[in-house]
């Protein structure tokens, strides 16, 4: 009875991290409006792990589990919306600086012949 209670008290911290750790991602995201440096690629690759976890969940039936996969989907979901709606702004926003500063971003970069 002990190692059960151990366990899932195990179980629920780990929930918790790994919901919460996606929070400080979304919130600068927001508060930046800007997501010009995240990933596409890892953002899908993590939903569809999560999507599986998801499945995986219902099928084993735990509570915890289920809570935890689903709002880690949720969190991840809303990040991929972020981007999609601020990926533009950081790209704008990065030649505007380029313009002012006087000094071309790596984006608008264009390649120099080598001279001797």
């Amino acid at each position: 009875m002990l190692v059960k209670m151990a366990m899932e008290f195990v179980g629920i911290t780990g929930t918790l991290i790994i919901c919460l750790s996606i929070l400080p991602q979304v919130i600068k995201v927001y508060k930046t409006k800007s997501a010009r440096d995240l990933s596409i690629t890892y953002l899908s690759g993590l939903m569809t792990g999560l999507i599986l976890l998801v499945i995986y969940s219902f099928y084993v039936g735990n509570k915890i589990f289920i809570f935890g996969n689903v709002l880690s989907l949720l969190s991840v979901l809303l990040l991929i919306v972020l981007r999609r709606k601020y990926h533009r702004n950081g790209l704008l926003r990065l030649r505007h600086q380029s313009i002012l500063t006087g000094k071309e971003s790596s984006l608008c970069h264009k390649p120099q012949l080598y001279q001797k």
